[in-house]
C-alpha cells in the first residue's frame, strides 16, 4: 500500500535502527485504503504546506496538514476523494466553517476554516441558521444527500476559526483517528533534510525522577553534520530537541516526522508522526516538554516519556528514554528525518561523573514536577527573577481567549488562606481550602500522574489571587472550579475570571459564571486566577457596507474588548429595521450582520448593541449612506 513512497522510507529507517523489528511496521496507520486509492490536492492555492502533521499547537498535537494560500481567501477547495459531507460547522473558533466528508471505504476527509460551502450547501447551512439567527452550527447532514465526487468544488479557502488564511486537511481513518495525509500518494516538492536548532537537557531527581531543572544547548554545524559538544550530567535525564524542515521553495518551518535516539548500535528511543486518536491529542503537552514549551514558545520533542502518556507515536523505548549511565562518556546520535525519507544527524556526548546506573529498568517517569516554595515563587517574581519552573501553557478554545491586558508587579494582599493536597489520578476528588469556600472537583481523568499541590488565596480591595504550586500543569481533562465569593464581592456585577502569567505579565480571560454568590468555571491547564471586575464597555469602530467574497452584501462592524472580549452570541445589529446573522472574527476584530438577499438602500439605518463578556455594552444608532448597486 503506497509502497512507492513508504518502502524507502521504511528502508532507511531500518537502517539507522538496528534494534526495531521488521514485524513493527508490518502494520501501517495506511491499512484501511485499497491499492487503487489516491487523493486529489484539494485546492488550486498552491502545492506548498504551511504545517505538517503532529506539530505543536497551543493545546494539542496538529491532525492534518495546512496548505498555503498567499496571505488571500476564495481558492477553490476540492473533494479530495468521491464521498458525502456527514457533517458541518460553521463557528469563530477551532476549525471555523468546516466540512467533514466519508468515503466508500468509511474513512474520512476534513476541510477546515473555510470562508463559505459552495452554493447548494451553503444555503442549506444558512436555512438551518436563520430559524434562530444563530451564527454557531455544528450539524451532522449525512441524510441530506450532500454527495461530491472527486475533483468536486465544496468549498473556498478561508481564515475562519484560526488566521492567517489557509487550508487545513485532514485524513482520518474509520475509527476516525488523524492520519498524517502525508504517508498517501500526496506530496511536496521536499529534498532538504530537517534541521538542529536547540537540545535540551532536563534534569531528574535520582530517588523519583521528577524533573528539577533544564539546561539548553546550541548546536553546532559543520557541513552537513550537527553537534551539540560534550555536556556533563552527575544524574539521570532525558533529552528534548529542538529540529525543524523546510520544503523546497517555501519559507515554512514544519514539524519533523521522526525522531531517534541511538547509543552505538543501540536504538534507545524512536517516535513516529504517523497518527494518533483525538481523546489523546491534548497529550502534546507531555510529548513535547511543556516547561519548555511555557517559556520560549517553542516545541521541545522529548525524546523519553512520561506518566499519562499513552500516544501511538512510539514504536521503541528503551528505560522510558531515561538516560542514567555509570560514569564514563557515552556518545548518543539523534536521528531526524522528514515524511519523505530526508535525513539529519546530530551527535551529542554524554560525560556521566559519579553517577551509578540503577539495578532495574526505568518503567515510570513522572508527569508533573514537585512544588517549591509559592512564597518562594512569589518573592523571586518580585524581584524580577523567575525561576526555571515558572510555566505557561497557551489555551485554545473560546472559553480562554487572549486579551492585552497586563498585570502589575506588585501584590498588596490583606489576607490569605492556603492549602496543600495530594492528588492521584484515576480516582474522582476534591482540594479545597481550610475553610472550604474555594473548592477544585477533579474527574477521575482529569490528572496524567499523582501530584503534591499548594493552593493560596490572597485578597485584597480590588481583586482575589488563587495561586498554585506547582504552577500551569496540563489536564487531560478539564476540571472545576468553585468560589463562594467574599461578602463584599458577592453584589458586584461584571466580575471576571482571569488565568494569570506573572512571566509575562499578562491575564487570559476564562469564561466563568456567577450564580448565588459562587462563582464557577471549568479550566483546562491548573493557572494562577485572579478575580476582578471589568467596567469597560467594548470599542465599536464606524460600521461599514461591503460585499463578501460570496458576493453577498454585509454590514461589517470593527469592535474590540481587550479586557475580557467580545461576546458575540449576545451582540445584536440591525440594518433598517431587518434582524440578520452576526458573525464574529476575533482575528481582524469585527462583527458583521449577514442575511442572504440583503440589499443596502440609499441611506442606512444601523443599530447596534455589543457585549463584551463581562456583560458592559456599547450601543448606538447610525446612518450609513450607499451609493453602490
Amino acid at each position: 500500500m503506497f509502497l512507492n513512497r513508504l518502502l524507502p522510507l521504511i528502508t532507511l529507517i531500518f537502517l539507522s535502527l538496528p534494534s526495531i523489528s521488521e514485524a513493527q511496521f508490518n502494520q501501517g496507520p495506511l491499512d484501511f485504503l485499497d491499492d487503487s486509492v489516491t487523493y486529489l490536492w484539494p485546492t488550486n492555492a498552491s502545492t506548498q504546506l504551511s504545517s505538517t502533521f503532529g506539530e505543536t499547537r497551543s493545546a494539542h498535537l496538529h491532525a492534518g496538514i495546512d496548505i498555503r494560500t498567499w496571505g488571500r481567501e476564495g481558492y477553490r477547495v476540492f473533494a479530495a476523494r468521491d464521498g458525502i459531507v456527514t457533517r458541518i460547522g460553521i463557528g469563530p473558533h477551532g476549525y471555523g466553517h468546516v466540512i467533514y466528508m466519508r468515503h466508500a471505504d468509511d474513512s474520512y476527509t476534513v476541510y477546515a476554516h473555510l470562508n463559505r460551502f459552495e452554493p447548494e450547501l451553503q444555503a442549506y447551512a444558512d436555512s438551518i441558521r436563520l430559524l434562530d439567527y444563530s451564527y454557531e452550527i455544528d450539524l451532522d447532514i449525512t441524510d441530506r444527500g450532500f454527495r461530491f465526487k472527486q475533483g468536486d468544488v465544496i468549498g473556498y479557502s478561508g481564515s475562519t476559526g484560526v488566521g492567517p488564511p489557509h487550508l487545513h486537511f485532514e485524513v482520518r481513518n474509520p475509527e476516525f483517528m488523524p492520519v498524517n495525509p502525508l504517508l498517501t500518494n500526496l506530496s511536496v516538492t521536499d529534498n532538504i533534510p530537517p534541521e538542529f536548532v536547540q537540545l535540551a537537557v532536563e534534569y531528574l531527581d535520582q530517588s523519583s525522577l521528577k524533573r528539577k531543572g533544564h539546561s539548553i544547548y546550541a548546536v553546532k554545524k559543520e557541513g552537513g553534520n550537527y553537534s551539540f559538544g560534550e555536556v556533563s550530567v552527575n544524574g539521570p535525564i532525558g533529552l528534548a530537541v529542538r529540529v525543524q524542515d523546510q520544503a523546497n521553495q517555501s519559507p515554512n518551518i514544519y514539524a519533523v516526522h521522526t525522531l531517534t535516539m541511538v547509543h552505538e548500535s543501540d536504538t534507545l528511543f524512536h517516535s513516529s508522526a504517523d497518527a494518533f486518536s483525538f481523546s489523546e491529542s491534548r497529550q502534546m503537552f507531555l510529548d513535547r516538554s511543556y516547561q519548555l514549551l511555557a517559556q520560549t514558545r517553542r516545541g521541545y520533542q522529548r525524546l523519553y516519556r512520561v506518566a499519562g502518556n499513552t500516544l501511538p507515536l512510539y514504536s521503541h523505548v528503551v528505560n522510558e528514554g531515561i538516560l542514567w549511565k555509570e560514569e564514563g562518556t557515552y556518545p548518543i546520535e539523534i536521528i531526524a528525518t522528514d515524511a519523505f525519507g530526508n535525513r539529519s544527524t546530530a551527535t551529542i556526548d554524554l560525560r556521566f561523573e559519579g553517577t551509578e546506573a540503577p539495578s532495574e529498568p526505568v518503567s515510570y517517569v513522572p508527569a508533573y514536577p514537585d512544588s517549591e516554595s509559592v512564597f518562594t515563587r512569589l518573592a523571586s517574581w518580585k524581584r524580577g527573577t523567575v525561576p526555571n519552573s515558572e510555566t505557561l501553557l497557551a489555551s485554545a478554545g473560546p472559553s480562554d481567549i487572549p486579551v492585552s491586558s497586563t498585570i502589575e508587579p506588585v501584590f498588596r494582599f490583606s489576607s490569605q488562606h492556603s492549602a496543600l493536597t495530594k492528588l492521584a489520578p484515576g480516582r474522582v476528588q476534591t482540594m479545597h481550602t481550610p475553610d472550604q469556600k474555594l473548592w477544585l472537583q477533579f474527574p477521575s481523568a482529569a490528572l496524567y500522574d499523582t501530584l503534591n499541590i499548594k493552593m493560596k488565596v490572597e485578597k485584597s480591595a480590588g481583586q482575589i489571587d488563587i495561586s498554585f504550586d506547582p504552577v500551569h500543569l496540563p489536564l487531560n481533562q478539564s476540571i472545576r472550579f468553585n468560589y463562594i465569593l467574599p461578602e463584599q464581592y458577592r453584589d458586584l456585577d461584571n466580575l471576571v475570571l482571569y488565568s494569570v502569567d506573572r512571566h509575562r505579565g499578562r491575564e487570559r480571560f476564562i469564561s466563568s459564571d456567577v450564580s448565588n454568590g459562587i462563582l464557577r468555571a471549568s479550566l483546562s491547564q491548573i493557572t494562577d486566577l485572579r478575580i476582578k471586575r471589568d467596567r469597560t464597555a467594548p470599542w465599536v469602530g464606524r460600521p461599514r457596507i461591503e460585499k463578501n467574497l460570496g458576493d453577498n452584501y454585509i454590514v461589517v462592524l470593527p469592535t474590540t474588548d481587550r479586557d475580557s472580549g467580545i461576546d458575540f452570541r449576545r451582540s445584536e445589529i440591525t440594518v433598517n429595521g431587518n434582524r440578520g446573522i452576526i458573525e464574529y472574527d476575533p482575528e481582524k476584530d469585527f462583527l458583521s450582520f449577514y442575511l442572504p438577499g440583503f440589499k443596502p438602500t440609499a441611506n442606512n439605518e444601523i443599530e447596534y448593541r455589543v457585549y463584551d463578556r463581562a456583560g458592559n455594552s456599547s450601543t448606538r444608532t447610525v446612518n450609513v449612506p450607499h451609493g453602490g448597486s
